[in-house]
């Protein structure tokens, strides 16, 4: 508790002022746009939650409707959510299957696609298109 209280009564000392609705770099990101199977013909809204585990990197998790069941998709991911470029790995529930995706953060939104690894070799899935909150 004490390392998060810290770093507010220094500034304050110093008199710098403190943005309340500032996102802090240790809080969850979320991003919500759309997906594309272009293998499938397939298009669905998308939510991806963002958690930093160190600098540039995330534990993230995909939330979506898929064949109308709901899925979460979970990995890590690294890169800059401000700009720049974007990359990871997830796994379905099972963890049976295994998506890469990378793009680009520009003005808050990503730009991307994504791809399964079927047997060693990486298949072309689709696109996403996110816009990243805060």
């Amino acid at each position: 508790m004490r390392s998060k209280i810290l770093p507010v009564v220094v500034a304050l000392a110093l008199g710098v002022p403190l943005e309340l609705g500032a996102v802090r770099a240790d809080e969850a990101r979320t991003a919500k746009g759309e997906f594309t199977w272009t293998q499938r013909d397939v298009a669905g809204n998308l939510e991806a939650v963002f958690t930093p585990t160190g600098d540039g990197t995330w534990d993230v998790a995909f939330h979506f409707t898929f064949r109308d069941k709901p899925h979460v998709y979970s990995g890590t991911a690294e890169g800059n959510l401000s700009g720049g470029g974007l990359k990871g790995t997830v796994q379905n529930e099972s963890k049976e299957r295994t998506f890469e995706f990378q793009g680009t953060v520009e003005n808050s939104k990503f730009q991307g696609s994504h791809s399964e690894i079927e047997g060693g070799e990486t298949v072309a899935t689709g696109t996403l298109k996110l816009e990243i909150a805060g």
